[in-house]
């Protein structure tokens, strides 16, 4: 009997008193909230600033670092949804939509305070509280509903959600010029 990690797909990020520093691979598209505190985090090319009240998006297929940053007697806390491949193909077909065109963004960029986001976000606090391993219908949903808020408040999301493409060919040598300071698994390099 074999035991399966599921890995949380609504995730709830609490950090107190002290910074956290950090890098990592982004191998889904992640919408966030930052409940409290500052995070910088920076990518080859730009350093992205969020704070208290921020909502954000990170492309998949990317690599970031970041610094986790507690307000001064508080903690450092965000809401993230990863927004998998699976669940995208899922309202893909089921809504017809395509991506139109390839888009070159920024790994991680703001999105626009709305009132929607943030009633959204707050939502999802209660949910956190259930294990989400046995509730998995009931976080998918959720995760489709974050889908549409976000086509809904920056329709041209659609041709970065629903590009089904994988990493092409590239320099590989320039690409690990401008990678190497990443402290990442090897097998993520040779995937993208």
């Amino acid at each position: 009997m074999s035991t399966k990690t599921v890995k949380p797909k609504i995730l709830y990020s609490c950090y107190y008193s002290r910074s956290r520093e950090g890098e990592h691979f982004i191998p889904e598209h992640v919408f966030s909230y930052q409940i409290s505190g500052d995070m910088i985090a920076s990518d080859t090319k730009n350093t992205f600033y969020s704070k208290e009240g921020d909502f954000r998006f990170s492309r998949r297929n990317h690599l970031a670092k970041f610094t986790k940053i507690p307000p001064e007697g508080g903690e450092f806390k965000t809401i993230s949804l990863y927004l998998d491949q699976e669940i995208l193909l899922e309202v893909s077909r089921e809504y017809n939509l395509i991506a139109d065109k390839k888009v070159d963004s920024d790994a991680m960029f703001a999105l626009q305070p709305h009132p929607l986001y943030k009633s959204f976000m707050e939502s999802l606090l209660s949910y956190l509280e259930v294990e989400q391993e046995n509730n998995e219908t009931l976080f998918n949903l959720k995760i489709k509903e974050a889908i549409h808020l976000l086509l809904k408040l920056n329709p041209e999301l659609k041709d970065i959600l629903f590009d089904f493409n994988e990493p092409g060919k590239i320099d590989v040598e320039a690409f690990m010029n401008k990678n190497f300071h990443f402290n990442v698994q090897m097998h993520r390099f040779a995937y993208l």
